[in-house]
Parts: C-alpha cells; sequence; structure tokens
C-alpha cells in the first residue's frame, strides 16, 4: 500500500465497522448503557442526509459489492468518482469531527484500537475517495495505484447475505439483524416471520403503543388455543404441563417499558400458537 498518511479515525468505513462491532458486543453482553449510548451515536451521525451517510454509502459500494465482471469496473469507479465531487467536504469533515470528539467523550480513546477485519480494504478505498476528491489537483499515479487495488477488492468473493442485509447503513436493519442472529442463536431455528416483524418493531418503536397492543393480542389468542387445545388433549402428562404453561402466559404482563424477557416470552407464544394450531408462518 501506498505510504500515504491514513487516518483511521477520519475513516468512515473503518469507524462506522467499530461501531458496528460495539454495538454488537454490547447486545451479546447486554450491555445496554453502551448498547444504547453506540446506537444513539449511529443514528445521529450516519443518518440519511448526513454527509457522512453519503460517503458510507460509497465505502460499502465498493468494499462490499462484488463483481464478475472485470470490464464493468471502470464504469464503478467512474460514477464513484463523481459522486465523490457531490459530497460537501467542509461539512463531511465538520460532522468527521463532530462524531470523533462524542466517540472519545462516550467511550475513550481506547475505542480506535478495535480490531477490523477488512481494515486494508477500507483503508485502500478511502486512499482512493480522498484522491477522487482533489479533482483536477489528483496525483494520477496514485489514482492508477489505487483504482487497481479497489478493482481487486470489487472482484472479491463476498458473503452476499451479509451485503444485502448491510448494503444501507441504517442502524435499524443493523439491530434487527444482530437481534435475529441472537434469538435464532438462543432458539436453534429460524425465525418465523411474525418473530422478526415482533423484534423489527421493538428496535425501530421501542415499548410503542402498537407494540404492545400487538403483544397483548397475541397472549390472547394464546391462551385461546391453549384452551382449545386442553380440550381434546387426551395425554395426562401433556394436560398438566399445559396447565403450567397456561399460568406462566396469564401471569405475563406487558406495560409500558418491554424489555428483552418480554419479547422471548412473546415469540414463544407465537412458537405455541403454530405448534397447537397448525399454523405456517415462515
Amino acid at each position: 500500500m501506498s505510504k500515504k498518511s491514513h487516518n483511521k479515525k477520519r475513516n468512515v468505513g473503518i469507524i462506522y465497522e467499530q461501531l458496528v462491532l460495539k454495538l454488537s458486543k454490547a447486545l451479546v453482553e447486554n450491555d445496554k448503557k453502551t448498547f444504547r449510548d453506540t446506537r444513539q451515536i449511529i443514528k445521529k451521525y450516519f443518518k440519511k442526509g448526513t454527509e457522512l451517510h453519503k460517503e458510507h454509502k460509497l465505502v460499502n459500494s465498493l468494499a462490499d459489492f462484488e463483481v464478475t465482471q472485470a470490464n464493468v469496473i471502470p464504469s464503478i469507479l467512474e460514477e464513484t468518482k463523481k459522486a465523490t465531487w457531490r459530497i460537501n467536504d467542509r461539512r463531511l469533515d465538520r460532522e468527521k469531527s463532530k462524531l470523533i470528539r462524542e466517540i472519545n467523550e462516550t467511550f475513550g480513546k481506547s475505542f480506535y484500537s478495535t480490531r477490523v477485519s477488512n481494515y486494508r480494504n477500507l483503508a485502500t478505498i478511502d486512499l482512493l475517495l480522498q484522491e477522487y476528491k482533489k479533482g483536477s489537483k489528483c496525483d494520477h499515479i496514485k489514482i492508477l495505484e489505487y483504482s487497481d487495488k479497489v478493482t481487486g477488492i470489487l472482484l472479491q468473493k463476498k458473503n452476499l447475505s451479509k451485503v444485502n442485509e448491510m448494503k444501507t447503513p441504517e442502524v435499524n436493519g443493523l439491530v434487527v439483524k444482530l437481534m435475529r442472529e441472537k434469538f435464532s442463536k438462543t432458539y436453534s431455528k429460524n425465525l418465523t416471520t411474525d418473530q422478526v416483524n415482533l423484534i423489527n418493531e421493538w428496535v425501530i418503536n421501542g415499548s410503542s403503543p402498537g407494540l404492545i397492543s400487538e403483544m397483548k393480542a397475541t397472549k390472547k389468542i394464546c391462551l385461546e388455543t391453549l384452551d382449545n387445545y386442553q380440550k381434546t388433549c387426551s395425554n395426562d402428562f401433556i394436560f398438566g404441563s399445559l396447565g403450567n404453561v397456561h399460568k406462566n402466559i396469564s401471569d405475563t404482563v406487558f406495560d409500558e417499558e418491554i424489555n428483552e424477557s418480554h419479547i422471548i416470552k412473546t415469540m414463544t407464544m407465537y412458537d405455541i400458537i403454530k405448534e397447537l394450531s397448525g399454523e405456517e408462518n415462515e
């Protein structure tokens, strides 16, 4: 790689990946404060309309997009170059400075020591973008050097499922993905559409009236399903177990503050409804 100085603190791709890793770690460790703080920073600085959002989209298009035909890459790079000129560099610089300051105040400078697996690719892409921004004042030798390396990045085999889920820097999609992975690991199975929608609503809108109403309705349906099943159940052991399940669900209260345990219980209710009524919702 060129010896040109690279400041990883101002590399949008790297700092975003570090925030993602911070968010994921906090989620797994149930560190609610760090999770909340990290999520807020991402939503604040990478929201649609910011220059950070625009630059991060460009970084993603080069880091995550898999090209199978090399002859289209010159067109991709040309469009990327034009896109860099549409970014307000002065505003972007201010946004980066504010982001770095908030990260320092929230997590300390040790935050930047987080290792990013695709660091080299993100550093190369950043160097190319910065050179593009110089327009007629760019160093053409460096443009050729970085373009050649980014061409190699575009031709690399990518994890397409990850690319599809992470193609935009919207934190809600990210958190839903992380929550889905966490719950899938816990349940050791794929989640149903209803379960994914439940997680999505909780992550995006929190303890909204709509979420609480949905959870209460699910509880009611689950209890009715259990009642109907008990009427035809001939197995004494299962019948006794259903009574305990019924009581557990009856005692569950969905109030104004929904937490992860409420989400897990509601997901379990979806499973009970599906199993006892024979419904399929994949």
